[in-house]
């Protein structure tokens, strides 16, 4: 009989190395084996798929409860309601359009679509003005200096204070009192002076000319208002794009006999551009979710729809679901636009 002191053989040594590499294989087999999954899912687009199933829960309550289906077709508008029907009429033999083409009008995600995209475009040029102007602020002339550099630098010293005064002005008040202001305060003021001072001079050259009719309560008011607020934050995005551009290159380009015009055309502003695209690109898709503050003035946009229908239907839940839901496409499509955008700009620079 073997004492229990007695050391292990060298077959058990050997049974037991094995056995220990055996186990340590399967450990690493395992571990790359959840690595992968975690890859996979770390590259996997989750928060996209959650999303997707948000609008098929969607999509799958229209049969089942017609309130869904109802508050869609109202919200939606005129325009999206008559393509959707165009759509729903391919290669049917027959087709009832439920929308008569010749009375559309702009409301719903039509009318939200255009205010953003305009009023967006429009507050570009005034952030890239006002950029430009905060980004060179003036420089005291010489002292042996012509009297018409003295005008013009002080005539640059009141405009740089204007603008600055603009841009924080914007940026003090809330987005929806200063439209308010621009609804009851700042346009009919411009149209008064319109109607009164312009529009006769133009009338003198084309007696057709009519007066500027434009109200309170009309979109453009808003797409006014939301330029203005957004124009003076872009021109804060501008301004330190601008101001990140070396000043060598300037400098070069001055060197090179191009005007301070030509140096910021084709130097400064192309390269100030590229790099401040992220920026831009989230204040577009702020800009369609401040669309939803127009409602204020009654204007017909998709929040303001949603008001109309529950307050006639009293059906809160399902309305504001779609209306959630619209929101949700709209920016989401913008999001994956301003990422398409990046990766192409990433890919020219390379």
């Amino acid at each position: 009989m073997s004492s229990r002191n007695e050391p292990p053989s060298n077959d058990q040594l050997l049974t037991n190395d094995f056995l220990e590499q055996e186990e340590k294989a399967k450990r690493r087999g395992n571990s790359r084996f959840w690595l992968r999954v975690w890859g996979v899912l770390y590259r996997s687009p989750l928060w996209f798929l959650l999303f997707i199933a948000l609008f098929i829960s969607l999509l799958g309550s229209f049969p089942t409860d017609p309130d869904y289906e109802k508050s869609w077709n109202y919200i939606r508008g005129d325009h999206v309601a008559y393509l959707a029907d165009m759509i729903a009429c391919l290669g049917a033999e027959t087709c009832n359009v439920r929308v008569d083409p010749t009375t559309l009008t702009t409301n719903g995600i039509t009318l939200t679509i255009y205010l953003a995209v305009t009023s967006y475009i429009m507050a570009i040029i005034i952030g890239l003005v006002i950029g430009i102007i905060r980004a060179n602020p003036p420089k005291p002339p010489q002292t042996n200096s012509k009297p018409l550099r003295w005008v013009s630098s002080f005539m640059r010293l009141i405009l740089h204070n204007l603008v600055t005064f603009y841009v924080e002005f914007m940026r003090g008040v809330p987005s929806i009192v200063f439209i308010l202001v621009a609804a009851f305060i700042i346009v009919p003021t411009l149209r008064d002076f319109v109607n009164t001072q312009i529009v006769p001079v133009l009338q003198t050259i084309n007696p057709n000319v009519g007066n500027w009719t434009i109200r309170a309560l009309d979109p453009g008011t808003g797409m006014i208002a939301l330029a203005m607020i957004y124009g003076a934050y872009l021109s804060e995005i501008f301004r330190a794009g601008i101001q990140n551009v070396p000043k060598g290159q300037a400098e070069a380009a001055r060197s090179l006999g191009m005007t301070y015009a030509q140096t910021m055309r084709h130097v400064v502003v192309p390269q100030a551009i590229r790099a401040v695209i992220p920026p831009l690109g989230n204040d577009f898709i702020a800009i369609i979710k401040d669309t939803s503050l127009l409602t204020i003035l009654g204007v017909n946009e998709v929040t303001q729809l949603a008001r109309k229908w529950t307050g006639s239907q009293f059906t809160y839940l399902e309305t504001y679901f779609v209306l959630t839901a619209v929101y949700l496409a709209m920016t989401i499509t913008g999001s994956l636009i301003v990422q398409w955008v990046e990766r192409q700009l990433k890919l020219h620079e390379r």
